[in-house]
C-alpha cells in the first residue's frame, strides 16, 4: 500500500466532523459567520435584539 492509499484509508475512517477539523474548526466557522452577518447592513437588523454569544453557542452545539 502506498503512502497516499494509506492516508486515504485513514481519512475515510474519520468522520466528516473530524476531517473538517472538529470542534476548533466549527467554532471558528461559526464565529466568522456571525461576524460577517453582523457587519452586513442588509441582514444585521434581524439580530438587533439577539444575545449573539448565546446564539453562537447554540449554533456551535448543533
Amino acid at each position: 500500500m502506498t503512502n497516499q492509499e494509506n492516508n486515504e484509508k485513514v481519512n475515510m475512517e474519520k468522520t466528516l466532523y473530524e476531517r473538517l477539523g472538529g470542534e476548533p474548526a466549527v467554532n471558528a466557522a461559526v464565529d466568522i459567520f456571525y461576524r460577517k452577518v453582523l457587519n452586513d447592513y442588509r441582514i444585521n437588523r434581524f439580530f438587533d435584539n439577539v444575545d449573539m454569544e448565546k446564539q453562537a453557542a447554540k449554533q456551535k452545539a448543533f
